[in-house]
């Protein structure tokens, strides 16, 4: 109702009281007088019964049926009557003149004595009418000595159809009265409402004008004494706006002097910010290619010293000998760290920085920790002691080598600004949810302690704590930085408690996937010495610029048990490669190298093996940068893996065997394997593997949504946190695919990541497909 305009409302309000009140009347007079029409119908009816009752008593009672046709025939004259029919006191007829359109039926012996009955049908009126004679009785009193006796029946019936025409014609002229009265009464709503709403539009329209700027509209309408008031304001409104504008234009027009002025400033101004910022790119981009230099220039010679020393100390060596050698690989040992901080640092800044989750024993990562501190703690004459509580849980899926970080990060600072006494470490769980485990680990010393507003620069980069005598301890003021962000990344929280001169306790908390038995990752070490480490002789090409370095893998790789052949350069490697392309089951390939380096040879390599149909050769680059973009960057080449110097003999083990499988067919469950990377346990080999066939289904959904969306950040993570799991399962075909699936996406190319993709995918189809062919035979 409140959407309708007031001309509306004026209509309703006139027209909707008079028709209310006219059909109300109408309604009345009408039905009033159409009973009036049929109350007088049936009289007559009855009427004309009762005069022919009188004089046809003697015929009925005689039953002279000549008598009873005559009176039915004079009868017959009067308007709208169309049949009358005697019968006898059984209901036998006696005579009929007319049409009769009802048929006669005796009344029940019980309504017998109610005189006449009506018979009524859409066009006919029916009479029937008892006729009776009175009979004297002797015995009864004088009074009572005559009563009526029934002697027949008579049916008069009348045609309705006259009364019927007068009743639609009385309709019809109500109707036409109440039509008349509702046009006159709408005719004149229309006008009323015409004369109300009209100066109210002119207002609106007036008012609208205004809103659009024009302020010279003035209204001048004849309108109701009750709308002068707001026109008369309007008016002055519109006349106040007018004076504003002016006013405005004018302190526009200066203002707009002003800003012009300022304009040019700012201009100037965005053009010094568009510089800085172009200096500040090329800045980072000066920082990264000389972190990427730095990187490369110290790790390569300290590959060789770390590798040589590793070597040195597997042979015989006297007691100054081992003194010496100690110092330098603390030295060794503490420049790499170093390095490792600068560059943990460049990724944490760069987003880069990504968890591992695989199988650990927190109990065994802890203590593996604190054995490679123990000696800097005795030096001192400090008390390390590990406190693990029972509830722990020991055997879960997390990044041991984060953990190890964080931890030895807040020893190692433990044991800096501590002097004397103790520090104690305590490894206990904060609370367990859904297959998953929060543990806080906490290293509590009783060192020089920190201030508040230590505490508060505490996690800034390159903050230091510094003694009472204001000098600062050695390091790089950034492993708390990246110990807090590392924490973060594995969704726990790090913090302390301290006092100045009391003491300090710093804590972190970690989130971890239990499991309920311990997982086997193997080592050179638990490879006895009769056995060989690898299943088939290996024969690998090593590429490197480098006299010192090439040495040293060789060296290492020939104490392995491996077959090597060296190339100091980019042209050497292809062309041993051209040679006998066969013969090499790896190529580890520098590549900074002089003419042809490391990056070209492997193209060189791979449009070879394209054109000689051979099935590529994995080849790993020997790098000394350690960036996430110059990982990607070799990936994108058609590289296979990377390993970032200095190079270790365990890391050099492990992705050996990691590729040698490469050229060999491989089975898309292997039940051997899956029971030898459990450490020989078949329940927990069966446990690892069900874990991830039942968890596959729900992560191929969301690897194809993430791919269909092309968030290639978002699905590397998802593949390589799938890679994980694949590594102690027993199922090379899906962690091979997986692998170089997350190599592809590094790329960021789509026409490199879809083969992977489909291939990826065949495998997690292939393993499902045994899972629902074999679902309780995987292990015999």
């Amino acid at each position: 109702m409140n959407k309708w305009g007031i001309r509306h409302q004026v209509f309703l309000l006139a027209l909707v009281p008079t028709l209310c009140i006219a059909l109300l009347l109408s309604a009345y007079f009408t039905s009033l007088r159409i009973h009036d029409l049929e109350q007088n119908f049936r009289e007559r009816g009855l009427t004309i019964a009762l005069k022919l009752i009188a004089d046809s008593e003697y015929g009925v009672f005689t039953q002279n049926k000549t008598l009873l046709q005559n009176l039915a025939y004079k009868a017959m004259k009067e308007p709208d009557l169309k049949s009358i029919a005697f019968y006898t006191a059984e209901g036998s007829p006696l005579i009929s003149v007319g049409t009769s359109t009802v048929s006669f039926t005796l009344p029940s012996a019980k309504n017998r004595n109610q005189g006449s009955f009506i018979q009524q049908s859409s066009t006919t009126l029916a009479l029937i009418t008892p006729i009776a004679i009175l009979q004297d009785v002797e015995h009864l009193p004088s009074d009572l000595q005559q009563k009526k006796t029934r002697i027949g029946w008579l049916k008069v019936e009348l045609d309705s159809t006259a009364i019927h025409l007068s009743e639609y014609q009385i309709l019809i002229n109500t109707g036409m009265i109440l039509l008349l009265g509702l046009s006159i009464s709408g005719l004149h709503a229309l006008h009323m409402g015409r004369n109300v709403t009209r100066p109210i539009l002119e207002l609106a329209q007036a008012v609208e004008r205004i809103r659009k700027g024009d302020l010279n509209t003035r209204i001048r309408t004849s309108v109701y004494p009750e709308l002068q008031a707001l026109e008369t304001g309007i008016n002055a409104m519109t006349e106040s706006l007018q004076n504003a504008q002016t006013e405005l234009k004018n302190k526009v027009k200066t203002a707009t002097a002003s800003l012009r002025t300022s304009l040019e400033t700012i201009e100037l101004q965005n053009l010094e910010l568009d510089h800085a910022r172009r200096v500040a790119e090329a800045a980072s981009r000066v920082k990264s290619e000389f972190l990427a230099d730095m990187s490369h220039e110290i790790r390569t010679p300290l590959n060789a010293i770390v590798g040589f020393i590793n070597l040195f100390k597997k042979t015989s060596l006297n007691v100054k000998q081992s003194e010496y050698l100690s110092v330098l690989i603390k030295s060794s040992n503490t420049l790499l760290s170093i390095i490792n901080d600068i560059l943990d640092f460049s990724k944490i800044e760069a987003g880069k920085l990504t968890i591992e989750r695989i199988p650990m024993n927190i109990q065994e990562c802890v203590e593996d920790c604190l054995n490679l501190l123990m000696p800097h703690a005795s030096d001192k004459s400090l008390a390390l002691l590990p406190m693990i509580y029972s509830d722990l849980p020991t055997h879960v899926m997390a990044d041991s080598l984060r953990i190890k970080q964080v931890l030895t990060n807040l020893v190692t600072n433990a044991i800096k600004y501590t002097e004397q006494g103790s520090i104690i470490v305590r490894v206990m769980l904060e609370r367990e949810y859904q297959g998953k485990a929060l543990i806080r680990i906490s290293v509590t010393d009783t060192g020089i302690g920190l201030s508040n507003l230590e505490q508060q620069e505490l996690f800034q980069a390159f903050h230091q704590i510094k003694n009472g005598i204001n000098q600062k301890f050695a390091g790089t003021g950034l492993g708390l930085v990246i110990s807090k962000k590392l924490v973060e990344q594995m969704n726990g929280e790090i913090g302390l408690e301290s006092e100045l001169g009391k003491g300090a306790t710093f804590w972190f908390t970690f989130e971890v996937d239990c499991l309920r038995s311990t997982p086997f990752i193997p080592t050179i070490s638990q490879s006895s010495s009769n056995e060989p480490l690898f299943t088939s002789p290996l024969n690998i090409l090593v590429v490197d610029d480098n006299p010192e370095n090439l040495h040293l893998i060789d060296v290492i790789l020939r104490d392995l048990g491996i077959s090597t052949k060296t190339a100091s350069s980019g042209q050497a490697a292809v062309q041993a490669y051209y040679d006998a392309p066969n013969d090499y089951h790896i190529i580890f390939m520098d590549i900074r190298m002089p003419g042809m380096n490391g990056i070209e040879a492997t193209q060189n390599i791979r449009l070879f093996e394209k054109q000689q149909d051979i099935k590529p050769v994995p080849i790993i680059a020997l790098t000394a940068h350690a960036l996430i973009s110059e990982r990607e960057a070799l990936l994108k080449a058609n590289i296979d893996d990377c390993m970032t110097k200095p190079i270790d003999e365990q890391t050099l083990y492990n992705i050996i065997r990691k590729w040698s499988v490469t050229r060999s067919p491989l089975p898309v469950f292997d039940q051997d394997l899956g029971i030898k990377l459990a450490g020989g346990k078949k329940d927990l080999a069966k446990e690892l593997l069900t874990k991830l066939l039942n968890s596959l289904p729900d992560d191929l959904d969301q690897i194809q949504q993430t791919y269909a969306e092309k968030d290639w950040e978002k699905l590397r993570d998802l593949v390589h946190r799938l890679h994980g799991a694949c590594c102690y399962c027993g199922v090379p075909t899906l962690k091979k695919c997986a692998n170089k699936l997350e190599s592809a996406i590094a790329t960021r190319t789509l026409n490199i990541i879809h083969p992977r993709f489909e291939e990826f995918k065949q495998a997690i189809n292939d393993l499902l497909h045994l899972k629902n062919t074999q679902p309780d035979n995987y292990f015999n």
